[in-house]
């Protein structure tokens, strides 16, 4: 699983500075005020809990999943772009592009297994006329 682990270290810079744009930004006094200064907080806490979740997807190996959820997170940043400040636009959407850009989709594929043969049945020890079990030991006189 070392690919996993050089994926993580890819991921994780643009994830951080999503974070760090979303959630250090926004210094906005009420959650649904406009933005003035920074993302609005609900808006920041929503962006920056999906880029640790994006994150966290592509560690768990679930790449797919993870370029989904950026391509989602990178729509969402560009329609609301009217709700962030001018100078907090362009560092965002790169980070946002950044981590989207990132990811890779890499399907799992699986071979399907040839059906199993039954298993054989063992020849049968006692050879050709044999009648029973005892019969070969029976006296005969």
């Amino acid at each position: 699983m070392a690919g996993t682990g050089r994926k993580v270290l890819r991921i994780a810079p643009a994830a951080a500075l999503v974070v760090l744009v979303a959630a250090g930004c926004g210094n906005a006094v009420r959650s649904n005020a406009p933005a003035a200064h920074g993302v609005p907080r609900a808006l920041a806490r929503e962006w920056a809990s999906r880029a640790s979740e994006i994150a966290a997807v592509a560690a768990a190996g679930n790449s797919c999943r993870a370029v989904q959820l950026a391509n989602s997170l990178r729509e969402d940043v560009v329609a609301a772009e009217d709700r962030v400040p001018q100078r907090l636009r362009l560092p965002l959407v790169t980070g946002v592009n950044a981590l989207a850009d990132r990811l890779t989709c890499i399907e799992k594929v699986t071979v399907p297994q040839p059906p199993q043969k039954p298993p054989k049945k063992p020849p049968d020890d006692h050879g050709p006329g044999h009648h029973g079990h005892g019969d070969d030991k029976k006296d005969h006189k």
